[in-house]
């Protein structure tokens, strides 16, 4: 199901998955249309005024303008919105032109366009002499018809592109859309939701019996981790009676040799369980959302990020991202993160993961931007801002802590880098509401810290 789901992830971020099968469907109208056409008594239904009623040349000339015309609109409308993308994703970063070809609208437009051009190809072929010229003469009413169908649906799809295009390339839209890929992400890998209880702590990523280094299994090629097929490995685990520990998560990058994992006992490891082993753990050329959450997260945070260090700095860019990037974290916050280890039906460990905490999600949605925004009251007060709200929204006390972390780093930058007087104390009083937000043990740690 793991490698399904990578092929699926792998077609939805292709150009030309959906523009393919519009294709096939123009293939299936065009000859569906010419064979009803081809009945007995379809020229009766020539003259219908819904119908074309034209003959052979004119047919020709009508299916030869709409392919034509067709071709020139897909390159002119491609070429003007790459040169636009170029432009934003200097801004924006580079991977917003993944986003633009993930984007299904686009993928729609695109295939429309193309099936078209393919369906007055396959129909011109089958016209056939002149107007009141010859007895093999053919003129294919419904599928001319079509054609002329297709060519006004294609300039409704034109206008619609030029509209999505113009509006989808706007800072806010794109933020939105990353985020909303991230929120997507985070319910499919943690669906689990809290209680109203604080879960147990996690216990450190180490295995509870067979704590022998044993034996890798190294990565056949360089390339980063894009998801780990978890019921393999359990399964390859049992059969072989070993633990398999992990050596990274989805999103990390491996270099070719390194260890993808450790087999405990390393003398059960022989070629076949390798084989397993390393074809349930998936490589690819990128990063993806599949299993690794942390990818959303770092797009957002380079967004902000580069409209803090852009020439022309963007505040109000990194607020946003900032917003989302909180969201994110709230929704993470109220799931159950899972456990680095995995049990058979025994209750044996049978594979040992590095697992995530809160304090990675915290530091890797706020760690880059408070960097980058030291020296910025607007950025460093929105922050904290931000960190009161999420600890006055979720009562867990590894959540306080990551943020408390985070605040403390930012007043003491702030101290630091921002000469301003009233803009010093404006991040000091920003600070001591997010400290009246926090728990109460927690509060009461860090002021015995600080004392």
């Amino acid at each position: 199901m793991v490698r399904l789901v990578n092929v699926w992830d792998s077609l939805r971020s292709s150009f030309w998955f959906v523009p393919t099968l519009f294709t096939f469907a123009a293939v299936g109208l065009a000859v569906g249309l010419l064979a009803l056409d081809r009945r007995p008594g379809s020229d009766e239904l020539a003259e219908s005024r819904w119908l074309y009623a034209g003959g052979a040349e004119g047919a020709r000339s009508l299916l030869s303008a709409v392919a034509g015309s067709i071709v020139n609109v897909v390159a002119l409308a491609f070429s003007i919105t790459i040169v636009s993308l170029q432009l934003a994703s200097a801004q924006l970063g580079p991977r917003l032109l993944r986003n633009f070809v993930r984007d299904r609208g686009n993928q729609v437009v695109l295939g429309t366009f193309v099936a078209t051009f393919v369906y007055c190809l396959l129909v011109l072929r089958t016209v056939r002499g002149d107007a009141g010229v010859g007895d093999d003469a053919f003129v294919p009413h419904r599928a001319v018809t079509g054609a002329v169908a297709l060519a006004l649906l294609s300039i409704g799809l034109l206008i619609y592109f030029i509209h999505h295009a113009s509006t989808s390339l706007q800072a806010d839209r794109v933020i939105a859309a990353v985020a909303a890929d991230l929120d997507e992400a985070i319910e499919a890998i943690f669906p689990e939701r809290l209680g109203h209880e604080e879960p147990a702590a996690d216990r450190p990523w180490a295995p509870p019996a067979r704590s022998e280094a044993g034996t890798a299994v190294t990565a056949p090629a360089p390339g980063y981790i894009t998801s780990v097929d978890g019921d393999t490995l359990l399964k390859a685990a049992g059969e072989a009676d070993v633990l398999i520990r992990l050596a990274r998560r989805p999103g990390e990058f491996v270099i070719a040799g390194e260890p993808l994992a450790w087999v405990v006992p390393g003398e059960r490891l022989d070629e076949g369980l390798a084989r397993r082993v390393a074809r349930a753990v998936m490589l690819g050329s990128e990063r993806t959302l599949i299993q690794d959450p942390f990818f959303g997260f770092e797009q957002l945070v380079e967004i902000a990020t580069r409209a803090l260090a852009s020439d022309h700095i963007d505040p109000t860019t990194a607020l946003r991202c900032i917003d989302r990037l909180a969201a994110a974290v709230a929704a993470v916050s109220e799931r159950r993160l899972p456990s680095p280890y995995r049990r058979d039906a025994d209750g044996v460990v049978r594979v040992v993961a590095p697992a995530p905490t809160l304090r990675d999600f915290v530091d890797a949605a706020f760690t880059a931007i408070r960097l980058q925004g030291s020296d910025s009251r607007t950025v460093a007060q929105h922050l904290l801002e931000t960190f009161a709200r999420l600890a006055a929204l979720r009562d867990r006390r590894e959540l306080h802590v990551a943020l408390l972390g985070e605040a403390a780093a930012i007043r003491r930058a702030a101290r630091r880098t921002i000469d301003d007087v009233r803009d010093r104390e404006a991040v000091d009083e920003a600070f001591d509401r997010l400290l009246g937000a926090m728990a109460p043990e927690v509060r009461r740690i860090y002021e015995q810290a600080a004392a």
